[in-house]
């Protein structure tokens, strides 16, 4: 079973989610992403390319697996729009050019690193 831990942009992200929407995603994790992450999303490319996408109805999220550690880190969370994009997309995508990302992932990766074994 894998962990998720989510950066402080993600629990953000969920924090603006309808209560039904954040109940119904902590279920899907817990049945899907905790179980098996790679077979349940679909790989990102370009600036995301180190990252994966789960769909959950009109939602995203966008997480990276670190197998080693048996967790994944939660990066975003966001509604797609019609055209099937959503701006999750594109603010990912800023923070990847800018480095930012890499910097949260960082910090999460070392969290996870340091929380004690099982």
């Amino acid at each position: 079973m894998y962990c998720s831990k989510f950066t402080d942009n993600a629990l953000q992200d969920v924090k603006t989610l309808p209560k039904s929407v954040r109940n119904a995603l902590k279920k899907e994790f817990e049945q899907k992403l905790h179980v098996d992450p790679v077979s349940c999303s679909e790989p990102l490319r370009g600036d995301l390319e180190q990252f994966r996408s789960f769909h959950y109805g009109d939602y995203r999220v966008v997480f990276r697996i670190f197998d080693d550690l048996k967790a994944i880190a939660v990066v975003g969370v966001g509604k797609k729009d019609a055209v099937h994009q959503t701006e999750l997309y594109k603010q990912l995508e800023m923070m990847a050019r800018s480095g930012k990302l890499a910097e949260t992932v960082l910090e999460t990766y070392r969290s996870l690193a340091s929380r004690p074994k099982s």
